[in-house]
């Protein structure tokens, strides 16, 4: 059977990232007066509806974290250091994303303030920088064929650089419209990656070219691979696990198939 701890895991960018982005946007429209043209989007949490804000971040940094660990395995054998640095940058944001989300305590609003500054500072610059990190690994997968990786497009990676890049205006300008341009930047960029992420643990056999070939055949190719790997006994453990998902996964399907068909034969009898 397919791992169901990988499913789950690529499960929570996707979830995380529909509940956050609905909750932030609820929050905007039950906010009298609220307007993203001078308004930051930390502003929102000290209005009515700041309960939606805080679960928002807090679910969204809480729900990265499983998400970007996951993401990191699937982006291997391409930059060990630039994937390792991606994965801890990202860990550190999504902590710093949830602590936007504490609602604060009005015996001690200034030094909420100050804390609250931080963090949200923090995190817009940690985000960029772990986003920047893993459209590189993207860029680079979206030109190698590899099993079981996933394989990136090039304009999600571009998307990543333009965050960026609307990091450095954000903070030569400090204008609210431009919080809210990179916010609306970075939960794309997430919703991407989870969508790309969901399409290829749940649809499709990692190997695009292999897809039409029947099942069988497909685990017969993938267990002569794994062999001459084996006697070649080559150093690249990564690959070696990777043809062996592919190979549990082919068998799970051609037990559905079997199971499938068993069903159809006792139908017609």
């Amino acid at each position: 059977m397919i791992s169901v701890k990988n499913k789950l895991e690529s499960m929570f960018g996707l979830v995380g990232i529909i509940i956050s982005s609905t909750l932030l946007f609820m929050a905007v429209l039950l906010t009298p007066g609220y307007n993203p043209l001078e308004d930051t989007v930390s502003s929102l949490g000290l209005g009515p509806a700041k309960s939606l804000f805080s679960i928002a971040f807090v679910i969204g940094g809480s729900m990265g974290i499983p998400f970007y660990i996951y993401l990191e395995r699937e982006l291997s054998n391409l930059n060990e250091t630039v994937r390792r640095l991606a994965t801890a940058m990202s860990i550190i944001t999504c902590v710093c994303i949830a602590l936007v989300g504490i609602i604060p305590d009005e015996t001690y609003i200034e030094i909420f303030r100050i804390f609250h500054s931080t963090v949200a500072f923090f995190s817009f610059i940690s985000s960029a920088a772990y986003i920047g990190l893993f459209s590189i690994l993207m860029y680079l997968s979206s030109n190698k064929s590899q099993f079981s990786r996933i394989s990136f497009r090039k304009y999600h990676a571009i998307l990543g650089f333009v965050i960026v890049g609307v990091l450095i205006i954000l903070l030569i300008t400090l204008l609210p419209i431009v919080e809210w341009i990179m916010t609306v930047l970075i939960l794309t960029w997430i919703f991407i990656s989870s969508i790309f992420v969901f399409v290829y643990q749940f649809i499709y056999i990692p190997v695009p070219t292999l897809r039409k070939l029947p099942n069988k055949k497909l685990l017969h190719l993938f267990e002569e691979i794994l062999n001459i790997l084996n006697e070649l006994n080559l150093d690249q453990e990564s690959i070696t696990k990777a043809v062996k998902r592919d190979i549990k996964i082919i068998e799970s399907r051609i037990e559905k198939e079997h199971l499938s068909n068993s069903k159809e034969i006792k139908n017609h009898t």
